[in-house]
């Protein structure tokens, strides 16, 4: 009898583990086909609410079997049931993309128990019995809160690969949004601005008072000096970093065509806001690092290739330090104080010598282009011969 009561609660639970990761999945995917209305729609200045979602060529209006997210793509086969015309694939991607990252980050924070955040001390336990239990209500908020700033970051790199400007209300909402809920809550920032040596090391050695003031299960409301502290170190270190990742479009006098375009620097303030300036830091440098490391893999190949927003690779190296936060943030405690001020200032040096080095080659591409249009036809196949 005993063992068939553990066998059903434990089938129970995983039938409500298998319920929650695919609701996490159906809203972000919902989320998503909002978010493909606000990138069309915001930049042009038109209501993201009205009028209904309707198709661009005939202006027939959606109707609401039809404007399922992803599924309603796949059952149309990517065509207007009413004219015929194509209906753009990056919709379903966009859907599917948010879908999976609410369903990883769910994983990665709530599910895990915080087992992947930077400086917290993790649950421990895994799995839905947490939550049941009321243990993961800081979580739960750090999930919406990096939900929001992520949508909010990949919005603005579709809109920028399509040549739009980041439209400011975007980023002000964002921007109000972080500051005001982060000095409510003080669990949304897991990674003090200010952390020694000493108090990192100790806490991970087993610190019983360290443990309980930092393992948090409830959500606290109210002002504290080191959300204020945390918040300004974040939009101080995002801004510095921001103008060394976009330095190229401040010396830009004609609209952009290629990877640097402005805006982008707001999106570093908005993550660092958000993140704390260590991890902003990293951000920062890996997606540096990845722009360089991509324009020198394609400065052969199409133009069109060196046509991507810088903001591009800010969106998939942040999904990876809000999922993997943990291995990607350097603290203190783990290099010793010293070296983590070089490397962490390496990190800073080498920003803005990575965005130069994509920049000279996406320059020089441009250069040796406007050379070969300006020679005549039976010239180039004489010199490509």
């Amino acid at each position: 009898m005993q063992l068939m009561l553990v066998y059903s609660t434990s089938i129970n639970l995983w039938v409500l583990e298998v319920f929650t990761a695919t609701w996490c999945f159906v809203m972000g995917s919902v989320i998503g086909s909002f978010l493909n209305v606000v990138i069309y729609r915001m930049p042009i200045g038109l209501n993201i609410s009205k009028p209904k979602s309707r198709c661009p060529v005939c202006e027939t209006p959606i109707q609401t079997r039809d404007n399922l997210p992803i599924l309603g793509w796949i059952l149309l086969r990517g065509k207007c049931r009413y004219c015929q015309s194509s209906i753009s694939i990056r919709y379903p991607i966009v859907e599917a993309i948010v879908g999976c990252f609410f369903l990883l980050l769910y994983l990665a924070l709530v599910y895990s128990g915080g087992h992947f955040l930077p400086y917290r001390i993790p649950n421990r336990f895994w799995g839905v019995y947490q939550i049941m239990e009321g243990q993961t209500w800081d979580l739960i908020a750090l999930d919406l809160y990096y939900s929001y700033l992520f949508i909010v970051v990949l919005a603005a790199a579709y809109i920028q690969f399509d040549r739009q400007i980041i439209p400011r209300r975007l980023l002000i909402w964002c921007l109000l949004l972080g500051i005001t809920v982060g000095l409510i809550l003080p669990e949304l920032h897991p990674v003090p601005a200010l952390i020694s040596a000493e108090t990192d090391s100790a806490a991970f050695s087993g610190d019983s008072r360290l443990i309980e003031s930092r393992h948090h299960g409830s959500l606290h409301w109210g002002l504290e000096g080191r959300s204020l502290v945390t918040l300004c170190w974040g939009l101080f270190y995002g801004g510095i970093v921001g103008i060394l990742f976009s330095w190229p479009a401040l010396f830009q006098t004609e609209k952009p065509r290629s990877l640097f375009q402005p805006g982008t620097t707001y999106l570093l303030i908005l993550i660092g806001l958000y993140l704390g300036w260590q991890q902003v830091i990293s951000v920062c440098f890996l997606s540096a690092l990845c722009l360089a490391c991509y324009v020198m893999a394609v400065r052969k190949r199409n133009p069109k290739s060196l046509q991507l927003p810088a903001s591009a690779f800010l969106a998939p190296v942040l999904t990876l330090q809000l999922l993997l936060g943990k291995y990607l943030t350097i603290l203190p405690g783990d290099l010793g104080y010293p070296f983590y001020l070089l490397l962490t200032g390496g990190q800073i040096i080498a920003i803005p010598l990575l965005v130069g080095v994509a920049q000279y080659i996406v320059r020089n591409r441009e250069i040796q282009r406007n050379i070969q249009d300006q020679i005549p036809f039976d010239e180039t196949s004489t010199i490509t011969s």
